[in-house]
């Protein structure tokens, strides 16, 4: 069960162990996410990839967690092909925002070489994984994928994900804060993106109802200023990282599930839209059903007036961001071969 949206009870499918490789495995959040999914039944192979050699002392101390799960650790940009070879579903993660300041275009130009690495190696060495983005933004990281997917001609919209629980987290406390209600029955959708001037909560769709009208826009200006919040308590010591870590694992605990034949799997998640909805916008977070490959099918929740005003501005930045990502695969032509020259030697783990 998906806390991040729904309550629904997942019918059992049929059991089958998965692999699951975390790239950047040695980043705070990547280290909280391996931590959480070593703990998942529907993994027997957790990889962990980083080009930080601890990131061997990281799988080592992982394994000694007595589950079923077993951990293998991959150093280095030569080895990045063994990491996500014949993977079931890969995540790359990590590079969050440092600075409160700190721009959509600064994260995507610190981000993009790493993501795009990611990308090309799964093209190459495992086209037909799930491949779940959760490295900021990905309102540019979804398309710029997708492109790359295109022009290798192996492109399947159902299996390139942004991953964007940590919306609906922020979403769910907020509503129990501010209503009263107990946070842990709180089930918000959100629209739009996951960066601050991206996401729309759907308060007015939200399950139990009794939030009241007044307090719609009090709820979604908590959420879009919630990480900066978090950033200024945590000064230079550090960033957050625990709670996008829980977010992030049970969305790959919800889509494991879905791909094991459970039906009833759903989540939100910025994902390529298709109909009249993808006329608004090609790409968008929005309501998602996971199935064995992936995204089986996407829908927009009612919206009222406050939220759809907030959608329009939002998706002015979403434009953006798409644009950002599918020109930068037009303008570069850096291939996997050409990564490789510059990659550094790859650090062998005991």
């Amino acid at each position: 069960m998906n806390k991040g949206l729904y309550n629904t009870d997942c019918s059992q499918g049929n059991k089958k162990g998965y692999t699951v490789t975390i790239l950047d495995g040695c980043h705070r959040i990547g280290r909280h996410t391996a931590l959480l999914l070593k703990q998942c039944p529907h993994i027997t192979e957790l990889r962990l990839y980083d080009q930080d050699s601890s990131i061997c002392c990281v799988a080592e101390d992982l394994s000694h967690i007595d589950t079923k799960t077993k951990v293998k650790s991959f150093c280095g940009l030569s080895v990045l092909k063994n990491a996500v070879m014949d993977s079931d579903l890969v995540i790359t993660l990590g590079g969050c925002k440092m600075k409160c300041n700190e721009s959509v275009p600064q994260l995507f130009e610190r981000n993009v070489d790493s993501v795009r690495a990611a990308t090309l190696h799964c093209i190459e060495f495992c086209p037909k994984t799930i491949f779940c983005i959760a490295k900021p933004p990905i309102e540019a990281f979804v398309p710029l994928a997708s492109e790359e997917y295109k022009r290798a001609g192996v492109y399947d919209h159902r299996k390139i994900i942004g991953v964007s629980s940590m919306a609906c987290m922020r979403s769910n406390y907020f509503i129990g804060l501010i209503s009263g209600q107990n946070v842990a029955e709180i089930r918000c959708p959100v629209v739009g993106g996951l960066s601050k001037n991206c996401l729309v909560a759907c308060v007015s769709q939200s399950r139990p109802e009794g939030v009241h009208p007044q307090h719609h826009k009090l709820i979604q200006d908590s959420i879009i200023i919630s990480e900066d919040e978090v950033l200024k308590a945590y000064g230079d010591r550090s960033a957050p990282c625990l709670a996008s870590a829980l977010a992030i694992s049970r969305f790959v605990n919800s889509q494991l599930k879905a791909m094991t034949g459970e039906t009833n799997c759903v989540d939100c998640a910025f994902v390529k839209q298709t109909g009249h909805i993808g006329q608004f916008l090609p790409y968008m977070t929005s309501i998602v059903r996971l199935g064995r490959h992936g995204i089986m099918s996407s829908h927009m929740p009612n919206i009222n007036g406050y939220e759809a005003h907030c959608l329009k501005k939002a998706a002015l930045f979403i434009k953006e961001y798409i644009k950002l990502g599918e020109e930068f695969v037009k303008g570069e032509q850096k291939t996997i071969k050409a990564i490789k020259e510059t990659a550094p030697k790859k650090v062998k783990c005991n």
